[in-house]
């Protein structure tokens, strides 16, 4: 899987202390996208599954980690990976976040039916459809502009999520090998 960044502890892109994995690739390209470096696909960044299976069950293992996001680019765009990985993370962590630029319906147009399956039992929240700058309200702590829908497959979830939202937007800041890295929802003019 082309992986650009895996990061831990983020609190900026669900509740808790997450693991959150930026997959490289996007067709969307969204106007004013927030990671533009992250659409074309960079074959020298390839990881195979179980290594980043491995670095993420390895994290949950020695830290406390409430969650788990994937985005990017977008993670669907290597959907075969995605799911393996997700897969392998069952039993691992219950609050598991995937971000898509295809809404609900598209993603299901390209999913099998059984892939589909896996997705709403192993997935417990989605963040679809395209980021529109011009519908960017500054408001969601999840969601870039009001068009995307936050859709909880896992109910459980529900009270946690429903207060993290509360919260709203929250910005963390990670220097990594000489590079600053700004996690989270950023506002419009930022």
């Amino acid at each position: 899987m082309e992986i650009d960044r895996i990061l831990y502890p983020v609190e900026s892109l669900g509740p808790g202390k997450r693991v959150v994995v930026w997959t490289i690739g996007c067709s969307k390209h969204c106007k004013n996208c927030s990671n533009k470096e992250l659409w074309e696909k960079n074959n020298k960044k390839d990881i195979p599954s179980y290594k980043v299976l491995d670095l993420i069950k390895n994290i949950c293992k020695s830290e406390q980690v409430d969650g788990i996001t994937f985005t990017g680019g977008d993670p669907f765009e290597q959907k075969d990976e995605l799911i393996k990985i997700i897969e392998g993370l069952d039993g691992f962590c219950e609050d598991i976040l995937v971000y898509t630029g295809y809404t609900e319906k598209e993603l299901y147009d390209l999913l099998s039916e059984e892939e589909t399956e896996k997705v709403k039992t192993l997935v417990s929240v989605l963040i679809e459809g395209p980021y529109v700058d011009e519908l960017n309200d500054n408001v969601s702590c999840l969601k870039g502009s009001s068009n995307q829908r936050i859709i909880i497959y896992n109910k459980n979830l529900c009270p946690i999520y429903n207060e993290y939202i509360k919260q709203g937007r929250k910005i963390q800041n990670f220097y990594v090998k000489n590079r600053a890295i700004s996690v989270g929802i950023h506002n419009k003019e930022d």
